[in-house]
């Protein structure tokens, strides 16, 4: 077969190759052998730049021990292909001696990979017989041209040692026939590569377009957050090569990422939790708002914080953002290195930028869902409060409303004792609560002895882990995390509610701002039971008093004994410690009786009009409170209430008719603030028993 006919036998072949979409790798390895078939060279090899332009990877070697040496890598100032590169026209070595190029080959007996042999501007190594041959003669021969692709130089083929007929000791030369198959040839790798390119561009804008045609038909197809983070990571893992994959979603605080979707990772990996001032790669990410791609982590500072790094050696990472706001983070790793593409960042950017939108729609759909039902619960909480004052009652309903709202297994309701000085469980929900009540905080003590103290929502993702929890542990219980508010009505704090949770959770802000209304709700509804259980109290208690008022009106024949039984009966009446009733005489009140005085500290026998405690009262007609007796003025005239130690003080005024005819006086040795409805009390059962009231005015 002529030499034309081999050429163009060789170009079918190495278009057809083309034609039939084989991968260029292969497309390079046929055209090297036959370039090495019609040139006789020993050696025939494929360089190409890499990104940097510095160096030449041999991508593909026809000859002995090509398996060896493709894949090497040199730099392109040690090499021939310097010159090619830099001007863009063919180098044609023929034969120099030994005094033009040097020994090129002293040092290349021990080993085909010597470093004198890149620095000699040899493609590849020379075969074991060449060496020797060239060695002795010290002579080459050699041809390199220029590869390019759209106008630009991306590497260089080259043929070496052309075999055959030999001239003496020496290669034989090559010829312009030779050059002419060299540049057609890389004429045909520029339109594979070419043609390579442009099929792997439409691959990727079709494997783009499924990608997001996917992600858009799951992620639209639910407004549930979680099944739209899931819907976002399924579609991404179909379409990328991974080893791991997480999607990770700031907090409220947008102090942490937290893990919300996860392929691949373990048990432990799956508890990782990301600080935004760490300064890793995921805040660069979240704070530029720029997808990021690494190839060689070796070196990279906090790369174990966003990735099983120990298992990875590419990473791609993209933020989820919807408008000018950040929601979180995609990363997926892989165990091989440079297993990323620009065309994949882009690709995973594009994806989150999608999940993004679906995610922010869906939380818009959940908070309006939340709030409609937050504010049907809440209603239907404040209608059941209000219709009834049966404390059990109410507080199981909180307790009801609590673990529905707030999807806790969890409950617990403490009130505090005001006479014991500690937290008491009175409701619970799925706990023990004998066991439970066991544990009875004092002020400060434990998360709920601590909220009662500060007045202050607390919420508790790791319960074991506050140091709180020790004085008054719950972890006990099965309770991984808590969100524990106080029970607060005005500037009273009457209790706590304990919102727990068996499994590791982060109580959102707007969670605890629904079970602090739900717990101020609460603490009203307590409020309003222990008023009207106060006052059924002190109805039944003035039941029973009028009525010993009225056997004893009818049993005593002393009228000097009246006076007495109102003055116990009083101290009774008011839960006070000292009591005195005066007549006004003239311009005088004189003492008709008292109750548990001491001998040491008698009351004031007689007291002129209009001085002290009682004679403003006499005088004005009007009731009188005094919450400190040291801070009014007034009390100063009664001298036995400094020797006594009374704190507290409330008068009323006896009437007949319109006129004053006495006073009636109650004192308490702890600081009391006498409330209306006890004013009202006192003076109702004053004007109830008006026989002594005339019996005492005479």
């Amino acid at each position: 077969m002529s030499s034309a006919a081999q050429q163009r036998a060789a170009i079918r072949r190495l278009t057809g190759a083309v034609v039939a979409h084989m991968p260029v790798v292969d497309v390079y390895q046929i055209a090297v052998q036959e370039i090495r078939r019609l040139t006789g060279a020993s050696r025939v090899a494929i360089c190409l730049l890499t990104p940097g332009r510095d160096m030449l990877d041999f991508v593909a070697v026809a000859g002995n021990n090509f398996v060896d040496i493709t894949g090497l890598r040199i730099r392109v100032t040690d090499s021939l292909s310097q010159g090619v590169i830099s001007s863009g026209k063919p180098l044609i070595l023929d034969g120099k001696a030994t005094s033009t190029t040097g020994n090129l080959f002293a040092d290349m007996q021990e080993t085909l990979f010597d470093a004198e042999e890149v620095s000699a501007g040899l493609p590849v190594p020379f075969e074991s017989e060449d060496l020797e041959r060239a060695s002795n003669s010290g002579s080459t021969t050699a041809i390199v041209v220029p590869l390019t692709h759209e106008g630009r130089i991306i590497g260089t083929l080259s043929a070496m040692n052309k075999a055959g007929i030999q001239r003496e000791s020496m290669f034989e030369s090559f010829e312009a026939d030779d050059v002419d198959v060299l540049e057609l040839f890389a004429e045909v790798i520029g339109l594979s590569r070419i043609l390579h390119e442009t099929e792997r561009q439409a691959r990727e804008a079709g494997r783009e377009a499924a990608v997001l045609y996917e992600a858009a038909q799951t992620v639209s197809s639910t407004l549930n957050i979680q099944e739209v983070m899931e819907s976002v990571l399924d579609a991404i893992c179909t379409h990328l090569e991974h080893h791991t994959a997480a999607l990770f979603l700031l907090n409220d605080e947008r102090t942490h990422l937290f893990l919300a979707a996860e392929r691949g990772l373990s048990e432990d990996e799956r508890d990782i939790q990301l600080a935004m001032d760490s300064g890793g790669m995921h805040t660069t990410v979240l704070d530029n708002g720029v997808p990021l791609l690494v190839d060689n982590p070796d070196g990279l500072s906090n790369y174990e914080d966003v990735s099983s790094a120990a298992r990875s050696l590419s990473v791609l990472m993209a933020p989820i953002k919807s408008r000018d706001e950040t929601h979180g983070l995609i990363i997926v790793s892989s165990q091989q290195r440079h297993a990323y593409r620009d065309d994949d960042l882009k690709l995973l950017s594009a994806v989150a930028t999608q999940a993004g939108i679906a995610f922010e729609n869906a939380l818009l759909y959940e908070d309006s869902q939340r709030r409609t039902e937050e504010a049907s619960a809440l209603y239907d909480l404040s209608q059941h409060l209000n219709s009834t004052l049966h404390l059990d009652r109410a507080l199981n309903f909180v307790a009801d409303s609590v673990v529905n709202l707030l999807k806790i297994d969890r409950f617990a309701l403490m009130l505090y004792d005001e006479l014991d000085g500690r937290l008491t469980t009175r409701i619970v929900r799925n706990v023990d609560l004998e066991s439970f009540s066991n544990i009875r905080p004092r002020t400060g003590e434990g998360i709920a002895g601590w909220v009662y103290q500060f007045h202050t929502p607390q919420a508790v993702a790791d319960v074991v882990a506050d140091a709180r929890n020790a004085s008054a542990p719950i972890d006990s219980f099965d309770v991984a995390s808590t969100l524990c508010v106080p029970m607060q009505a005005g500037d009273d704090v009457i209790g706590v509610i304990h919102a727990m949770s068996s499994r590791r959770r982060r109580f959102t802000v707007a969670e605890m701002e629904l079970l602090y209304t739900i717990a101020n709700q609460a603490a009203s509804a307590v409020l309003n039971a222990r008023l009207y259980q106060q006052a059924r109290t002190r109805s039944q208690e003035m039941r029973r008093y009028f009525n010993r008022v009225s056997q004893a009106i009818g049993n005593t024949l002393e009228e000097q004994d009246l006076p007495k039984l109102l003055a116990d009966l009083s101290v009774e009446i008011m839960q006070s410690d000292r009591c005195t009733v005066y007549r006004i005489e003239g311009n005088h009140l004189v003492l008709q009786a008292s109750s548990r005085f001491r001998t040491s500290a008698p009351a004031d026998p007689d007291i002129a009009l209009g001085s002290g405690l009682t004679g403003w009262v006499a005088r004005r007609g009007q009731s009188l409170v005094v919450t400190d007796l040291d801070e009014d003025y007034r009390a100063n005239t009664h001298s036995w209430l400094h020797r006594d130690k009374m704190a507290s003080y409330l008068g009323i005024p006896i009437r007949s008719g319109r006129r004053v005819v006495g006073v009636i006086e109650v004192f308490t040795v702890e600081p009391r603030r006498f409330t209306r409805e006890e004013v009202q009390l006192f003076v109702s059962f004053a004007r109830r028993a008006r026989v002594a009231e005339k019996l005492t005015v005479g």
